[in-house]
């Protein structure tokens, strides 16, 4: 739905939103994984090796892991995949145009205030794209990959109106230029806080890699969790790692990685999938054009181009965001190129 209102002087206001909402859409998962087992929650398992059959399971150790799987006969563990299309996606959009055109160019800005969630961004088959308990999509509901809540775009082009009756060499060389570009302005895009060596109790380590996530410390807040100052000062450490815990033991007590490694198993994080956002992002664009007037029907257009005319850095989500890994919040690249100058001379007849 938009709405179009003009504002006088040729300029032209519209505003209007823009929604969808997306169903059956693809994704892949331990929907098999181990169940949660627990004295007032029990696993039971029919089998004739079990005497007494039943065999009643109340613990979530690495050893009975795969009898916990939630088909008998299937390593539901760390070995079986789902591939399913039950995911789904929405997006809901406020988009604002103020536009004006005249004889001599035009000018545009584009504002759009958005928000896109989904189950998968990516409907990947070679690995699982369930996050943390893969047995629903519950957990992985979050902010779509490609996410921006802000995104402002302008674009122009003017007609210098300067030496326009001038005559003679003076007309050739100081008439006839213009100049143009477009420069783009938006938030970051959403990336998740990992912990590898989350969920051990339910799925087989190294079976769902990307898709387990930490813990907020306690005290610690999504805010307190990211580093504050300037791009430029924190890509070395674009998150607090004081501010994160990898996944809870399910039975700290018990858990003794040399002597009794079978309890160390380990359950989900608390925080959800996209949870934070990386470095903001602009480009800026700009040409220089001049026509010469060769005839009537000749004409000879010189264009020098400059790609990110400022050579601005855009730094891209942090490379590093597992908790058990090292660097953890550190930036080690830019999306985008430096800055470009092209040259162009175009004849027309």
């Amino acid at each position: 739905m938009t709405v179009q209102h003009s504002l006088g002087k040729q300029w032209v206001l519209e505003v209007g939103y823009v929604g969808t909402h997306s169903i059956h859409l693809r994704e892949t998962r331990d929907a098999l994984q181990s169940q949660d087992a627990t004295p007032t929650n029990p696993v039971d398992i029919s089998s004739t090796f079990c005497n007494p059959s039943p065999c009643v399971i109340t613990t979530n150790t690495f050893a009975n892991a795969i009898a916990r799987s939630r088909a008998q006969g299937i390593n539901g563990y760390a070995g079986f995949q789902l591939f399913a299309n039950d995911a789904y996606s929405h997006y809901n959009s406020l988009q604002t145009t103020v536009s004006r055109r005249w004889g001599a160019g035009y000018f545009q800005a584009a504002y759009t205030f958005s928000k896109s969630t989904d189950a998968t961004s990516t409907g990947n088959t070679a690995f699982n794209t369930a996050f943390n308990d893969e047995s629903t999509l519950n957990d992985s509901r979050g902010l779509s990959d490609f996410d921006r809540t802000h995104r402002l775009a302008v674009s122009y082009r003017y007609d210098l109106p300067f030496f326009k009756s001038a005559e003679g060499l003076t007309h050739q060389l100081l008439a006839g230029w213009a100049v143009s570009g477009i420069t783009i302005i938006q938030s970051g895009a959403p990336f998740s806080v990992l912990d590898s060596g989350a969920g051990t109790g339910f799925l087989g380590s190294g079976s769902a890699p990307g898709v387990l996530t930490a813990s907020l410390a306690p005290g610690a807040t999504i805010s307190s969790a990211q580093t504050s100052g300037g791009i430029g000062t924190r890509v070395n450490g674009y998150l607090n790692l004081s501010a994160f815990t990898p996944a809870p033991l399910l039975y700290p007590a018990q858990c003794d990685p040399i002597n009794n490694p079978n309890f160390c198993t380990t359950g989900f994080g608390n925080l959800g999938r996209n949870t934070f956002r990386g470095p903001s992002q602009q480009n800026w664009d700009f040409s220089l054009i001049k026509n010469f007037k060769i005839t009537e029907r000749q004409e000879l257009r010189f264009t020098t181009d400059f790609f990110n005319i400022w050579n601005h850095a855009n730094f891209a989500n942090p490379a590093f965001t597992d908790v058990e890994g090292g660097n953890f919040g550190k930036i080690t690249s830019t999306v985008g190129a430096p800055r470009l100058i092209q040259f162009a001379l175009r004849y027309s007849f």
